[in-house]
Formats: C-alpha cells, sequence, structure tokens
C-alpha cells in the first residue's frame, strides 16, 4: 500500500493551485434531516445541500431504516416488512455487523448470543432524532473495529432555552387502512443549567405474514447539566420494549421446519390464503428441536431493552477538549411457542419418533425461555485540540461485550422429542457465554496543506481477546490500521476527496462461539473441513475516492467509487456436513472478499418550485478461499444488487401543497437455494414507484397522503418471503 499511496499524495498536491479557500464538505458523509418543517429557506437549503443532505419525513417511516431506502448504495434484505430484527441492511455491500450504529456518540449494537448479533432498527427510537449522519467505507479513524461498511450516527434534539414540541402520527395499511400505525412526540428545553430532551413513540403492525405481527415501545430521556468552568454532564437512558411474532411456513411442503427446497411439491401452495405463500422462522440459537422450529399461532418473542450512558465533557484553552464516556447494554429475550399438532405430525415421516399427539393440544405453550442477548459495557476517553491550524484528536476506548445466561422456564417434552436427532424432549439451560474485549485507540491530524488542499491523517490500534467454552486456548489478535484522506478543490464549486485506510474487525460472540464449535475435535458438532482452523480478525483494506460539482446553489452533481479487499472475511452460515441424521451445521470461518463499486448522484432545481434528484450504483464482488463452497458454486458474496437506482421530484405546488415521487430500481441478486446441496439461486430485479402528498396548514402543522409501490410489483428482498405490494397511508405532524 505505501508505493500507491505515495503516489496518489504526489498527484494530488502536484494538481494547479485555485487559490480557493477550503470548503467544509466530507464526502465521504450524506445527512439526512428530520425536520423538514424548519428547513424552509432557500439559504438553508443549500447549506444542507453541501453535505448532499436528504430532507425527509415522509412515507411509513418507522425507524432509522426506512430513511435509507433511497440511497443507492444501502442495500436491504428484509424477511418483513416491520421489526425484522435478522441481518437486514448492507452499505456498500458490507453487512449490518460490519456497519457502527451510534446514538449520539455511543454505539447501540447488541453483543447478541449464538443466534445472531445484528442491528436491531425495531429497539432504535424515531423519537427525539434529530438527524441522522451515514458516513460510508472506513475512512474515519474514530470509529474501528466494526466499522468497515460505514457509520451510522443519530442524533438525539439538544435542548435550548426554546421549548421545542413534536408530534408525529401515521397510520395506513395494505388489506385495511388500520393495519399499521406509528404515533410519537418529543419535547425539549433547557432550564438555566440542565436540559432535558425526551421522546416516546409506539408502533404497531398486523401480520401481513402468517403470524408476523409487531408491536414496540420507546422511552429515551436524556438530561444535560450545565458545570462550571466550562463543562457538561449528559445522562441517558432507553428503554424499549419490542414484540414480534415469528412468521409461520404458509408453504403446504410437508416440512413445516424447513423451507429450503423448492423444488418439493407444495411450495408454492398457501396453508392459509389470508396471506402471501412464504418461508417460515425458527427461534434463534440452541438445538434445532421441534419446540423451536415448528411454530405455531402466537408464538412470539418479547424484547427488552435499557441502554444506560454518560458523556462529561470539558472545555479547555479556547480550542481543546476532552471527553470521558461510559456505557452499559441490558438486553433479554422472552420466547414463547404454542403448539401445533398438525404440523408437528408431519415430523414423524422422521423415524424414529415417539411424539404423542394426544398428550398435547393445539395452543398448548411448548417453550418458554428467556435469552439474556447482552450485558455489555464500555468506556472512552476522547480529546482534542486546535493548534497552528492542526485539529488533533486522540483516544483510546474499551469494551467487554458480555452475553448472559439462557434459561429454560418450560419445555414440553413430548413436543419437542425430536426423532431424527434423538432429542429426549429435555431442554437443559446454560450459563453466560464467555465475554471478548475489545481495546481500541486512535491519533488524528486535520490540517490545510493549501488554501485548497486539506489533509486528514489518523491511525488507529485494536485488539480482542477470547477464550471459547470447553477449550485449553486463548485467541488474541492486535491490528495497526493507518489512515489518510485527501480533499482538494479545484474552484469553489468542485472537489474532489480520496482516501485510502486500512481496517479491522474483531469476531462477533455468535462468530466466536459458532467458529469454536465447528473447528473443535468433538465430532458430533463439528465440522470436518473446519476442524483446527480457528477464527481470524478480518483485515480490510479500502479505497474512496468522490468528486462533486455544485450548480452555485441549484443542485449538485457526484461521482463516487470503492474498492475494499477483506482478507479473513468472516461467513457465518449453515454449511454441509457429511454426516447423519442432518446435512447442516452451523459454523462461523474465514474466506477472502472483495467488493467494488461506483455511484453516479445528483440534484438539481428545474424550477424554483421543481428539485429532480437520481442515483445510480453499479458494484459487484468476489469470494475466494471458500472451504464450505470448494467448487466455487457461488463466487460472489449473497444478496448484493448488481445495480440500484433511484430516480425523484419533489414538486412545491404552492405554499401550502408539495408533491413528492422517487421511482427505485433494484438489480438481480445471488444467493444460495441450500448450503447442504450448493444450489445458486437469483432473485429478480424489481422497480417500485412511489409518491406522496403533503399540506402544509401553517407553520407548525404538516399533513400528508401517500401510497407506496403503487404499481404493485411483486418481489422479494429475501428469498422465500414476499415484500409488501401497494400500501398507503395518511400521516400528520406538529411542532412547535
Amino acid at each position: 500500500m505505501k508505493l500507491p499511496l505515495s503516489l496518489c499524495l504526489l498527484a494530488v498536491v502536484s494538481l494547479p493551485q485555485a487559490g480557493i479557500a477550503a470548503g467544509s464538505d466530507n464526502l465521504m458523509q450524506d445527512v439526512f434531516v428530520l425536520d423538514p418543517i424548519k428547513v424552509t429557506g432557500r439559504m438553508e437549503e443549500d447549506t444542507l445541500d453541501r453535505t448532499t443532505a436528504i430532507v425527509v419525513e415522509k412515507n411509513r417511516s418507522n425507524n432509522v431504516a426506512d430513511y435509507l431506502v433511497r440511497d443507492p448504495e444501502i442495500s436491504f434484505k428484509r424477511k418483513a416488512a416491520m421489526g425484522d430484527s435478522s441481518d437486514i441492511i448492507s452499505i456498500r455491500g458490507m453487512e449490518s455487523k460490519r456497519i457502527m450504529l451510534n446514538l449520539d456518540g455511543r454505539n447501540i449494537s447488541s453483543t447478541g448470543m449464538s443466534g445472531g448479533n445484528y442491528i436491531d432498527f425495531g429497539t432504535i427510537p424515531l423519537d427525539n432524532i434529530e438527524k441522522i449522519e451515514v458516513i460510508k467505507g472506513g475512512s474515519s479513524v474514530e470509529y474501528g473495529n466494526s466499522a468497515l461498511g460505514g457509520v451510522i450516527n443519530a442524533y438525539t434534539r439538544r435542548p435550548t432555552e426554546q421549548p421545542h414540541f413534536s408530534t408525529y402520527a401515521t397510520m395506513g395499511g395494505w388489506k385495511d387502512f388500520y393495519d399499521f400505525h406509528n404515533v410519537r412526540g418529543s419535547y425539549a428545553q433547557k432550564f438555566n443549567a440542565v436540559g432535558l430532551s425526551v421522546g416516546l413513540s409506539h408502533q404497531h403492525a398486523d401480520p401481513f405474514l402468517r403470524n408476523n405481527d409487531y408491536d414496540s415501545f420507546h422511552f429515551n430521556p436524556k438530561l444535560y447539566v450545565d458545570l462550571p468552568w466550562r463543562a457538561e454532564l449528559a445522562l441517558g437512558y432507553n428503554y424499549s420494549q419490542t414484540r414480534r411474532g415469528l412468521i409461520r411456513s404458509n408453504r403446504n411442503d410437508g416440512n413445516p421446519a424447513s423451507d429450503a427446497n423448492p423444488d418439493v411439491p407444495g411450495y408454492n401452495t398457501a396453508i392459509d390464503s389470508n396471506y402471501p405463500t412464504a418461508s417460515g422462522e425458527s427461534f434463534a440459537g440452541g438445538s434445532p428441536t421441534p419446540s423451536m422450529t415448528v411454530i405455531g399461532d402466537g408464538a412470539h418473542w418479547t424484547k427488552y431493552r435499557h441502554l444506560m450512558d454518560f458523556t462529561y465533557r470539558q472545555e479547555f484553552l479556547e480550542t481543546a477538549y476532552f471527553e470521558v464516556s461510559g456505557f452499559k447494554n441490558s438486553e433479554s429475550r422472552r420466547e414463547k411457542n404454542y403448539a401445533d399438532v398438525d404440523a408437528r405430525m408431519q415430523l414423524k415421516t422422521q423415524k424414529p419418533d415417539t411424539f404423542n399427539p394426544s398428550q398435547t393440544r393445539n395452543g398448548d405453550l411448548v417453550l418458554d425461555r428467556n435469552v439474556i442477548v447482552d450485558n455489555t459495557y464500555g468506556f472512552k476517553f476522547k480529546t482534542g485540540v486546535t493548534v497552528l491550524g492542526h485539529e488533533l484528536m486522540t483516544g483510546v476506548e474499551y469494551k467487554r461485550l458480555t452475553p448472559g445466561p439462557i434459561t429454560v422456564e418450560y419445555v414440553d417434552e413430548n413436543y419437542n422429542k425430536a426423532g431424527a436427532n434423538k432429542w429426549t424432549g429435555k431442554m437443559d439451560s446454560s450459563e453466560a457465554g464467555r465475554p471478548a474485549t475489545v481495546t481500541g485507540a486512535f491519533l488524528a491530524d486535520k490540517f490545510s496543506v493549501t488554501d485548497s488542499l486539506r489533509l486528514d491523517v489518523g491511525l488507529r490500534y485494536d485488539s480482542f481477546s477470547y477464550s471459547p467454552e470447553g477449550q485449553d486456548k486463548h485467541l488474541l489478535n492486535s491490528q495497526l490500521s493507518p489512515k489518510i484522506m485527501l480533499t482538494y478543490d479545484f474552484t469553489e464549486h468542485q472537489s474532489a476527496s480520496l482516501a485510502l485506510y486500512q481496517n479491522y474487525r474483531t469476531p462477533t460472540i455468535p462468530e466466536l462461539y459458532w467458529n469454536s464449535q465447528a473447528a473443535s475435535r468433538d465430532a458430533t458438532v463439528n465440522v470436518p473441513y473446519l476442524v483446527g482452523k480457528d477464527i481470524k480478525p478480518e483485515t480490510a483494506r479500502g479505497i474512496d475516492a468522490a468528486y462533486k460539482y455544485s450548480f452555485g446553489g441549484k443542485g449538485f452533481l457526484k461521482l463516487s467509487g470503492f474498492y475494499y479487499t477483506v482478507q479473513d472475511y468472516i461467513v457465518h452460515k449453515p454449511v454441509y456436513v457429511n454426516r447423519s441424521p442432518g446435512y447442516q451445521a452451523w459454523a462461523a470461518y474465514n474466506i477472502d472478499a472483495e467488493i467494488y463499486g461506483a455511484t453516479l448522484s445528483g440534484s438539481y432545481d428545474l424550477l424554483d418550485t421543481v428539485t429532480v434528484n437520481a442515483a445510480v450504483t453499479r458494484q459487484d464482488s468476489k469470494k475466494t478461499n471458500d472451504p464450505a463452497d470448494p467448487d466455487g458454486v457461488m463466487d460472489r458474496l449473497e444478496y448484493i444488487p448488481d445495480w440500484k437506482g433511484t430516480l425523484g421530484t419533489t414538486w412545491k405546488i404552492n405554499e401550502q401543497f408539495t408533491l413528492d415521487a422517487v421511482l427505485t430500481y433494484v438489480g438481480q441478486r445471488n444467493y444460495y437455494v441450500n448450503t447442504a446441496q450448493l444450489r445458486k439461486g437469483t432473485l429478480h430485479d424489481y422497480a417500485t414507484l412511489g409518491a406522496s402528498l403533503s399540506y402544509r396548514v401553517d407553520e407548525y402543522l404538516t399533513l400528508e397522503a401517500y401510497a407506496d409501490n403503487i404499481t404493485n410489483t411483486q418481489y422479494e428482498e429475501a428469498w422465500g418471503y414476499p415484500a409488501l405490494g401497494i400500501n398507503a397511508g395518511v400521516s400528520i405532524k406538529w411542532e412547535l
């Protein structure tokens, strides 16, 4: 990397100097502002446009992910329209476990148990969120470990002496007008030295897929206290309670615990005609016994999440500061399943099976389990100073990723007997999993080389430590990651950035656990071709480049490109095992991967009242050295669309009415149909059209009516799970 880095630096420095004062653009960052009522003046909109801001509070905005749908470099893999808690999002092909999600600077992704550790957007409130920043790629030195793909920063509203109130409500649906609703409100005000910011929300959705109802409640107060000597203490608390019904298989294929083979008769025949034909889900983590895989009506989990944090900030010497912060997560999931005797009887073809249908009735409780998902805590120290034109920043951080125990409150031992796996019906509780410690340190300097050239350099150190359960070994690894970004202003309206960097991602708790199983010497759980292959951290090298031209306050044009090569890319999924009785086992292991692409985006005011926005992304990937796919049946990473594009327009009809429309196109995506048979499948491309009409009653009140997927396009984001067809709703927002 030294030679290319030197050549790129020489090339940029050698460009003719335009003598224009350096701007403030970060071309690697997009900003989503959630307060369109406040953005009323042309000058304010121009200022936002300098960072490619997208002003949104439209349509079915239920969570943070809903604000990112239009971004062509962000892809989705949702099984359910509401409350999907799986790995639903990727930035430039990097999945959510390679994306850092922060709320006011603190990471809020959970540690996860053996079932996974993905960003659960349903547990993140939108009430009182003022703006969302998306930093794409890994060019920022402050964020490490899980930030290979990028960083999503959400910020709550800071209180001022002027009180702020807001309420927002929306309702709509796909069958009935009341299929879902979302109500939220916020309040912020400062009283002398004490400020309070608080949000409250409730969301509900009826099941679009069989049994997949959704309900959530959020409460997030935050207290700010001014202290002597220009110091401030902020105390935050975030509570969420989320209930989600597990999707029941609606395929009449005779196997209620698996829908992995589309060639089985009945695969495309619905069991319940009230719902679309779709695959089902299982409870995550633990042994795949019938009490976890044969899902009955009413099966659900309820997740309780408490996020606590503090930040002490001290300013001094007019240009310097330091911050000390800490956080604690507490997250649990209560799981319950109920009997479906007819579905359970379909497993009797897998001999031997001693399930007695006379001992269990439909609707009986067959599983009651409490899973402590996350007890993680951590600390961070950061300090910065501006001196002689240099913005210096350094810091250290420590996190202890701590999963908790699993307590089986009840299991129906008759329903839970699994013939082929020879389970007796019992299900044991388990102790808390082994913690992993992650430490990091960073140093950065940002300064102007000339009036036109800015340089941002940094160095980051990351390390992790973990001891697998039941094994006499200790995994310890560390990495130094250099970063450099150059931004050059050709003229007042033209600028370009080039970032070259290395990143490092330590394995998550679920990845560490499933690798310890697959790589062990235990022949009942291991994967023979992975035995002895301990998991390694990912090392990514990336190049981000961007060029932006501004049309003098009327719009912009931006071209960006990226290339990432990831050594020891971690795959976490079921893989083929030639062992009776099953042919799949969960595993986590390393491969190598490349991800690359380019994006062209822009916005332009055709008239004073009409703005057009367009963007298109072309991306691809390669994967090599996959021991679970030695013949290269799939030579790319799963679910990365080859093309994604958006075309939208905003027409301010008059002072009251605004019409907004957007056409979104998503290209083909490849996936594994079955890892045992190593079959590759392809999801077809699709296009959807959405529109909204808002009416601004006065400076405080706005009404809106909207429709999504107006053409009723039939498509899937995740294989086996149809997405919503045409759906519509209305909303009201009042803000003071």
